[in-house]
């Protein structure tokens, strides 16, 4: 359901500055604009409003029945990251005006939220290598000295939690990214634990949830999971030993194995696979010209 602030005005200046903050702080939403109208319609071209994740909205594009339209259409917007033209007739089912319109929904942050759990050499490494694509770094420690140095701004942020506050600092959205690369594999799974649970309670999953380590110690962290009563379900989505097999050593390399891997599932690329199911790289696709 969609609340609007009882004081607020479709004034465009509003908007921009809004939109504007939303950028410096990496807060994601989508953003609608009328780009056609014909015939006698609420609003002409140029004018935007925000869909924001809770559902509030700042400015409007004419209110009833199409904006509502216009913002259902906006959760699958910002839940695929690709632009879309809406169509609303006003003399159907979207209104009574007469008129028509054409809405360019496009989402405010073209990036996906990437918790990284662990400030050691490989987490570091997640933010730095990572810096330049199109993702926004949570980096989790329950060691605030281990955070200390972490240049945080626009795409990246430090946190200093534990596996059981997790909930109340985290909330899984549309097309998230999970890495856990903590200390140990107790303390691995506690994390898992608390994400799981915040997937379970917000209803919503991480696109992307994997385990750095070697197999052994990837097959303890699932074994104490199991003994905790985790549900096989939920296991069998965690990408476990992470990374495609590059032939990594340094943390920026084993960094660069998890990237890739998360970029090929996010956008949806088929990963090859050895004869023991590891995962080894991307099945290459030609580009279009």
């Amino acid at each position: 359901m969609t609340t609007r602030d009882p004081w607020q005005t479709p004034r465009e200046g509003e908007v921009l500055l809004e939109l504007a903050r939303m950028v410096r702080e990496q807060r994601p939403g989508v953003l609608a604009t009328v780009v056609r109208a014909e015939r006698s319609t609420p609003r002409q071209p140029g004018s935007k409003m925000i869909i924001h994740p809770d559902g509030r909205l700042t400015g409007s594009i004419g209110g009833g029945v199409a904006e509502a339209h216009v913002v259902a259409c906006a959760g699958d917007v910002a839940a695929g990251g690709d632009c879309r033209v809406v169509a609303i007739d006003l003399d159907g089912g979207h209104g009574v005006c007469g008129g028509r319109m054409e809405i360019f929904l496009e989402p405010v942050l073209r990036t996906s939220a990437f918790v990284v759990i662990g400030g050691g050499h490989i987490g570091r490494a997640m933010v730095e290598v990572g810096r330049t694509l199109p993702f926004r770094f949570v980096l989790v420690d329950d060691r605030a000295g281990i955070l200390a140095g972490i240049h945080e701004g626009p795409g990246v942020r430090a946190l200093h939690c534990a596996p059981a506050d997790l909930h109340a600092e985290l909330t899984v959205t549309a097309g998230a990214a999970v890495l856990v690369a903590s200390r140990g594999h107790a303390q691995d799974a506690d994390y898992l634990e608390a994400l799981l649970a915040l997937e379970e309670s917000g209803g919503e999953s991480f696109a992307f949830l994997g385990l750095l380590g070697s197999r052994t110690k990837t097959a303890l962290t699932l074994q104490e999971l199991q003994r905790r009563g985790v549900a096989p379900a939920s296991l069998a989505r965690l990408r476990a030993p992470v990374g495609l097999d590059l032939g990594d050593e340094t943390p920026a390399e084993i960094a660069l194995s998890v990237l890739a891997e998360a970029m090929a599932v996010l956008r949806g690329r088929e990963l090859l696979l050895d004869g023991d199911g590891r995962e080894l790289g991307v099945r290459l696709r030609r580009r279009r010209a």
